[in-house]
């Protein structure tokens, strides 16, 4: 995936998006090691869960551990993407790339539809 493409999916170049999820894995791992994980500086006051956007891919599965062959399915955040190599990786697994649908196709096909 190039600069260009992590850019528009993460806002930041190739490097620093796996820097911070190396940063990520590794603070993950220290919250099971130890019970004092530090003070940040940043306090959030009247917080809530909250769903946002994330890249994904969207399709139909096959070969997927849960969901049954020739269903459509929606990935966990897609990470990597290398459409020459046929490859992606989102937070869950490594897919391989079958065809891309045709965006053209797809809007016609849900045309009028909200």
């Amino acid at each position: 995936m190039s600069d260009s493409v992590f850019f528009y999916l993460f806002g930041m170049p190739r490097t620093e998006v796996v820097r911070r999820l190396r940063d990520l894995a590794d603070d993950l791992d220290a919250t099971a090691e130890r019970d004092e994980i530090g003070v940040s500086s940043v306090v959030i006051y009247d917080w809530a869960l909250a769903k946002r956007a994330v890249p994904c891919l969207i399709g139909r599965a096959n070969g997927h551990p849960t969901i049954e062959d020739g269903h459509p399915m929606f990935s966990s955040e897609l990470y990597y993407l290398d459409e020459e190599r046929g490859i992606a990786r989102t937070l869950s697994r490594w897919y391989q790339l079958g065809n891309r649908l045709d965006p053209e196709s797809s809007n016609h096909r849900y045309e009028g539809r909200q």
